[in-house]
């Protein structure tokens, strides 16, 4: 998926950016943080696979309060309620009724004040991190906070503040995500979001917000969300579930060592998708039949050798770039590039050998030769990765193919039946690591268009019609079905 079109919201004679992805039947609005550049979060690999992942189950929209990010800039903050009514006015321009909210930290108040305020347009609450209290300038101490806790809360944000393009907000969500790529990755989000005085000016008006008189008016289901790592004290937060009459806490487990900023929101994303389809994430819905094209370039060392550094690089590069081009306008997605090979992603076989045969004519035409292999079976979608045997495979059967040959599995030709592909029959071979002997065959004659369509009302089946409801209704029925065929086509290959 591509990041979607930012779009604009006249509020007050200033633009309010924000971005729409997916499609219903649930709607969700995300009000993201300060840091959370709209177009620049989507160059996580794993934050832009969550955002996919979101617009799977719903409609999503996203924006950063006024004043930030792709916005028109301001002179002053917004004021909560201003921005409660941002909330709303982005709904209504989007066309959602109802719909799910999603606060971080400070977004928590003007996310919880629309839900005490118009309980009819709120199905649900999930608040990432909140503190519904003022932390300065209040008579008292916040519930659940220490005097030396929300001191150095307040120094610690300050201190971002002033390093503010740093990356050093990582720290404070999640430091065991606090790590090299995604301190660089924070860096520029922080830098094309706001200027440091309009930083300091946000953190020293949301040291003073206070919400915590609208929670205990908040009817809809909430969910209150904790990093068992984050600097908001687990009181602070147990205190504003426990103030919404249908709020629960939730602690989140810390970030892995090495984590994407992607990766440790992943656990976010579970919460909202369970509350707002009232489903937990389904176990194999990162699970899908897809056809696999991998290409590799044929005596890549000893053509390094003969040309140089230089000039391999150059022609390395040109070849990519065509790569790219031919299979994002066959319809497919360029995966990876690895070392000398592409991996890439198709709906179906027939667009994936066709892809082939151009990126093979279009290598010849640079003066290098590819072998290039086609494989369909169940994936998994690890983050923005392709994982599960059939990448094994796929990967297998390209490097058994020879110079300009384009070798494809036996059930990746058995569903391009009618696409006017011919193939020849290379016999049975052993993939290496993998069981069995699996048949392969070689696409021979030149590529032809499909055989035309008779043009004539289509007459289904009761069968047909009984498939078009399955596939509409529960998708993981047939995605089972497929892989039942795939594992008989295996046993059949022993």
């Amino acid at each position: 998926m591509d990041p979607p079109v930012t779009r604009y919201l006249p509020r007050d004679g200033h633009g309010l950016a924000y971005q729409v992805v997916g499609e219903g039947p649930v709607d969700v609005v995300w009000f993201l943080e300060i840091q959370t550049h709209l177009d620049l979060m989507w160059t996580d690999p794993h934050l832009h696979y969550l955002i996919e992942r979101n617009g799977t189950f719903g409609r999503s929209v996203y924006f950063q309060r006024r004043g930030i990010g792709l916005s028109d800039p301001l002179d002053r903050v917004p004021s909560l309620e201003e921005q409660a009514d941002d909330v709303l006015a982005v709904m209504d321009e989007v066309g959602m009724r109802r719909a799910t909210l999603v606060g971080v930290a400070s977004t928590c108040g003007p996310q919880c004040l629309v839900a005490a305020r118009a309980p009819d347009r709120v199905a649900g609450l999930v608040l990432v991190q909140p503190f519904a209290e003022r932390l300065l300038g209040g008579d008292g101490e916040p519930h659940g906070w220490t005097p030396v806790r929300r001191a150095e809360f307040v120094d610690n944000w300050r201190t971002v503040g002033r390093e503010w393009g740093s990356g050093a907000s990582v720290r404070m969500w999640e430091h065991h995500a606090d790590n090299p790529y995604n301190r660089r990755l924070m860096a520029m989000l922080e830098r094309c979001s706001a200027t440091p005085t309009t930083t300091q000016a946000h953190l020293e008006w949301i040291f003073r917000l206070d919400y915590s008189s609208a929670l205990p008016s908040i009817q809809c289901p909430a969910r209150v969300l904790l990093p068992a790592a984050s600097p908001v004290p687990r009181a602070a937060a147990e205190f504003v579930a426990r103030q919404i009459p249908r709020g629960s806490f939730h602690l989140l487990p810390n970030a892995l060592p090495g984590a994407s900023l992607g990766e440790a929101w992943r656990p976010i994303l579970d919460h909202v998708e369970e509350l707002a389809t009232g489903m937990q994430h389904p176990v194999d819905a990162d699970r899908s039949l897809a056809s696999l094209l991998f290409t590799d370039i044929v005596g890549s060392t000893k053509l390094l050798a003969r040309i140089g550094d230089g000039a391999y690089r150059d022609l390395r590069a040109a070849h990519e770039r065509r790569v790219r081009a031919e299979v994002e306008q066959a319809g497919g997605r360029l995966v990876k590039v690895t070392g000398d090979g592409t991996l890439s992603l198709f709906d179906g076989p027939a667009a994936a050998v066709r892809c082939a045969a151009r990126i093979r004519d279009d290598a010849r035409g640079l003066g290098i030769e590819i072998r290039a292999g086609v494989h369909t079976g169940t994936v998994e979608h690890a983050g923005p990765e392709l994982t599960g045997l059939s990448v094994h495979i796929g990967a297998r059967i390209g490097a058994t193919a020879g110079p300009g040959e384009i070798l494809v599995s036996r059930t990746a030709r058995d569903l391009g039946t009618g696409s006017g592909l011919r193939f020849a029959d290379r016999g049975r071979h052993r993939l290496a690591g993998v069981p069995g002997r699996w048949q392969l065959y070689a696409l021979t004659d030149a590529i032809t268009d499909p055989p035309p369509i008779a043009h004539r009302s289509l007459d289904l089946s009761v069968l047909d019609r009984a498939v078009l409801r399955t596939a509409r209704r529960a998708p993981q029925v047939l995605r089972a079905v497929a892989a039942l065929a795939h594992a008989r086509q295996h046993r059949q290959a022993r």
